[in-house]
Protein backbone atom coordinates (compact mmCIF):
# COMPACT_ATOMS: atom_id res chain seq x y z
CA UNK A 1 0.00 0.00 0.00
CA UNK A 2 3.10 2.52 0.84
CA UNK A 3 4.52 1.63 -2.23
CA UNK A 4 1.22 2.24 -4.27
CA UNK A 5 1.13 5.79 -2.78
CA UNK A 6 4.71 6.48 -3.22
CA UNK A 7 4.29 6.06 -7.22
CA UNK A 8 0.96 8.07 -7.22
CA UNK A 9 2.39 11.06 -5.47
CA UNK A 10 5.67 10.86 -7.37
CA UNK A 11 3.22 10.78 -10.97
CA UNK A 12 1.30 13.79 -9.28
CA UNK A 13 3.89 15.64 -8.99
CA UNK A 14 5.59 15.15 -12.16
CA UNK A 15 2.44 15.99 -13.42
CA UNK A 16 2.39 19.36 -11.97
CA UNK A 17 6.01 19.71 -12.54
CA UNK A 18 6.04 22.29 -15.77
CA UNK A 19 8.96 21.46 -18.70
CA UNK A 20 11.02 24.92 -19.41
CA UNK A 21 9.85 26.17 -22.35
CA UNK A 22 12.00 28.83 -25.21
CA UNK A 23 12.55 32.12 -24.22
CA UNK A 24 9.54 34.46 -25.61
CA UNK A 25 7.14 31.29 -26.07
CA UNK A 26 3.35 32.98 -25.98
CA UNK A 27 1.35 30.54 -24.05
CA UNK A 28 -2.01 33.03 -24.21
CA UNK A 29 -3.28 30.89 -27.07
CA UNK A 30 -3.30 33.95 -29.04
CA UNK A 31 -0.50 34.19 -31.34
CA UNK A 32 -2.09 33.77 -34.69
CA UNK A 33 -5.96 35.47 -34.00
CA UNK A 34 -6.99 31.78 -33.91
CA UNK A 35 -7.82 31.27 -30.09
CA UNK A 36 -10.97 29.82 -28.54
CA UNK A 37 -13.33 31.93 -30.74
CA UNK A 38 -12.24 29.95 -34.05
CA UNK A 39 -13.13 27.01 -32.28
CA UNK A 40 -9.40 25.75 -32.31
CA UNK A 41 -6.38 25.58 -30.53
CA UNK A 42 -3.71 28.04 -31.84
CA UNK A 43 -0.31 27.27 -32.22
CA UNK A 44 0.35 29.36 -35.07
CA UNK A 45 3.84 30.98 -34.52
CA UNK A 46 3.67 33.19 -37.47
CA UNK A 47 5.14 36.43 -37.06
CA UNK A 48 3.70 39.79 -36.59
CA UNK A 49 2.10 41.05 -39.87
CA UNK A 50 0.76 38.24 -41.51
CA UNK A 51 -2.39 37.24 -39.88
CA UNK A 52 -4.93 39.67 -42.10
CA UNK A 53 -3.42 38.41 -45.28
CA UNK A 54 -3.28 34.63 -43.92
CA UNK A 55 -7.22 35.23 -43.38
CA UNK A 56 -8.29 36.16 -46.36
CA UNK A 57 -5.79 33.38 -47.98
CA UNK A 58 -7.75 30.85 -45.79
CA UNK A 59 -10.91 32.51 -46.82
CA UNK A 60 -10.07 32.24 -50.75
CA UNK A 61 -10.16 35.80 -50.63
CA UNK A 62 -6.91 37.56 -51.80
CA UNK A 63 -6.97 40.40 -53.65
CA UNK A 64 -5.86 40.08 -57.21
CA UNK A 65 -3.75 42.73 -56.82
CA UNK A 66 -1.57 41.34 -53.86
CA UNK A 67 -1.00 38.21 -56.01
CA UNK A 68 3.00 38.26 -57.19
CA UNK A 69 2.18 35.13 -59.45
CA UNK A 70 0.92 31.73 -59.49
CA UNK A 71 3.00 28.60 -60.06
CA UNK A 72 1.17 25.82 -61.37
CA UNK A 73 2.68 22.42 -60.92
CA UNK A 74 2.14 19.05 -63.01
CA UNK A 75 -0.07 15.86 -61.53
CA UNK A 76 1.14 14.50 -58.17
CA UNK A 77 4.50 16.51 -58.59
CA UNK A 78 5.73 19.59 -55.98
CA UNK A 79 9.14 20.64 -57.73
CA UNK A 80 8.88 23.42 -59.73
CA UNK A 81 9.14 23.08 -63.35
CA UNK A 82 11.73 24.80 -65.62
CA UNK A 83 8.53 26.89 -67.46
CA UNK A 84 7.46 27.93 -63.87
CA UNK A 85 10.63 29.17 -62.35
CA UNK A 86 10.61 32.01 -64.84
CA UNK A 87 7.55 33.45 -62.79
CA UNK A 88 9.59 33.02 -59.72
CA UNK A 89 12.87 34.76 -60.79
CA UNK A 90 10.61 37.81 -62.58
CA UNK A 91 9.09 38.54 -59.36
CA UNK A 92 12.25 38.16 -57.34
CA UNK A 93 13.52 41.73 -56.94
CA UNK A 94 10.08 42.58 -55.57
CA UNK A 95 9.60 39.39 -53.25
CA UNK A 96 13.21 40.07 -51.55
CA UNK A 97 11.75 43.64 -50.35
CA UNK A 98 8.22 42.62 -48.47
CA UNK A 99 6.85 39.66 -46.51
CA UNK A 100 5.09 37.53 -48.70
CA UNK A 101 3.13 33.92 -47.96
CA UNK A 102 3.32 31.33 -50.30
CA UNK A 103 -0.25 29.04 -50.53
CA UNK A 104 -0.16 25.57 -52.22
CA UNK A 105 -3.31 23.88 -53.46
CA UNK A 106 -4.21 20.82 -55.08
CA UNK A 107 -6.62 19.33 -57.07
CA UNK A 108 -9.38 17.27 -55.71
CA UNK A 109 -8.21 13.71 -56.71
CA UNK A 110 -6.59 11.59 -53.89
CA UNK A 111 -7.15 11.83 -50.27
CA UNK A 112 -7.62 15.02 -48.17
CA UNK A 113 -4.94 14.08 -45.77
CA UNK A 114 -2.43 13.15 -48.75
CA UNK A 115 -3.64 16.76 -51.13
CA UNK A 116 -2.62 18.48 -48.05
CA UNK A 117 0.71 16.88 -47.01
CA UNK A 118 1.07 17.55 -51.11
CA UNK A 119 0.27 21.53 -51.14
CA UNK A 120 2.27 21.73 -48.02
CA UNK A 121 5.48 20.54 -50.31
CA UNK A 122 4.42 23.00 -53.54
CA UNK A 123 4.69 25.83 -50.94
CA UNK A 124 8.21 24.33 -49.22
CA UNK A 125 9.20 23.93 -52.49
CA UNK A 126 8.33 27.92 -53.76
CA UNK A 127 9.79 29.22 -50.84
CA UNK A 128 12.70 27.14 -51.43
CA UNK A 129 13.27 28.67 -54.88
CA UNK A 130 12.89 31.66 -53.63
CA UNK A 131 15.33 32.05 -50.91
CA UNK A 132 17.45 30.54 -53.20
CA UNK A 133 17.40 33.73 -55.26
CA UNK A 134 18.31 35.74 -52.62
CA UNK A 135 14.69 36.29 -50.17
CA UNK A 136 15.03 35.61 -46.79
CA UNK A 137 13.77 32.88 -44.99
CA UNK A 138 11.81 34.65 -42.39
CA UNK A 139 10.00 36.87 -44.79
CA UNK A 140 8.05 33.86 -46.14
CA UNK A 141 5.39 32.01 -44.11
CA UNK A 142 3.61 29.15 -46.07
CA UNK A 143 -0.27 27.71 -45.95
CA UNK A 144 -1.20 24.70 -47.17
CA UNK A 145 -4.61 24.21 -48.26
CA UNK A 146 -5.00 21.70 -50.13
CA UNK A 147 -8.08 20.82 -51.87
CA UNK A 148 -10.60 22.92 -49.45
CA UNK A 149 -10.69 25.60 -52.71
CA UNK A 150 -10.41 22.94 -55.41
CA UNK A 151 -12.95 22.28 -58.14
CA UNK A 152 -14.94 19.79 -56.95
CA UNK A 153 -16.46 18.94 -61.01
CA UNK A 154 -13.46 18.34 -62.25
CA UNK A 155 -13.76 15.17 -64.17
CA UNK A 156 -9.94 14.50 -65.09
CA UNK A 157 -6.37 15.63 -64.92
CA UNK A 158 -6.35 18.48 -67.22
CA UNK A 159 -9.58 19.97 -65.75
CA UNK A 160 -7.82 20.18 -62.46
CA UNK A 161 -5.07 21.55 -63.56
CA UNK A 162 -5.86 24.86 -62.95
CA UNK A 163 -5.97 24.10 -58.70
CA UNK A 164 -2.34 22.49 -58.88
CA UNK A 165 -0.87 25.35 -57.75
CA UNK A 166 1.09 27.74 -55.06
CA UNK A 167 0.05 31.48 -55.03
CA UNK A 168 2.71 34.00 -54.17
CA UNK A 169 1.07 37.33 -52.45
CA UNK A 170 2.26 40.33 -50.82
CA UNK A 171 1.57 40.45 -47.19
CA UNK A 172 2.04 44.20 -47.03
CA UNK A 173 -0.19 44.68 -49.94
CA UNK A 174 -1.79 48.18 -48.99
CA UNK A 175 -5.56 48.08 -50.69
CA UNK A 176 -8.41 46.64 -48.71
CA UNK A 177 -8.89 43.54 -48.12
CA UNK A 178 -12.54 42.78 -49.10
CA UNK A 179 -14.48 40.21 -46.86
CA UNK A 180 -16.37 37.82 -49.17
CA UNK A 181 -20.18 38.59 -49.89
CA UNK A 182 -22.54 35.47 -49.51
CA UNK A 183 -25.19 35.19 -51.86
CA UNK A 184 -28.85 36.29 -51.01
CA UNK A 185 -30.87 33.18 -50.10
CA UNK A 186 -33.34 32.49 -52.65
CA UNK A 187 -36.90 33.15 -51.62
CA UNK A 188 -38.97 30.30 -50.42
CA UNK A 189 -41.47 28.60 -53.03
CA UNK A 190 -45.04 29.20 -52.03
CA UNK A 191 -46.54 27.27 -54.93
CA UNK A 192 -49.13 28.31 -57.27
CA UNK A 193 -49.32 30.59 -59.54
CA UNK A 194 -46.57 33.73 -59.24
CA UNK A 195 -48.47 36.82 -57.94
CA UNK A 196 -49.30 39.52 -60.68
CA UNK A 197 -46.70 42.56 -61.73
CA UNK A 198 -48.37 45.56 -61.37
CA UNK A 199 -47.35 48.31 -63.65
CA UNK A 200 -46.54 52.06 -62.47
Amino acid sequence: MKRLSLLLLIAGLSVGCTSNLPEGFDTTGKVGGFGAAGGATDLDTRPSGFDAMAAAIRAGNIPPEAILTTVYFDFDRYTVGGAERGKLDAISGRARSTKIIVAGYTDHFGTEEYNLALSDRRAQSVREYLVGLGCANASIEIIALGEQQADKNAAGRQSGAKDRKAIVVDVNYSGAIRQPVSAPAPAPATGGAPAPVTAL
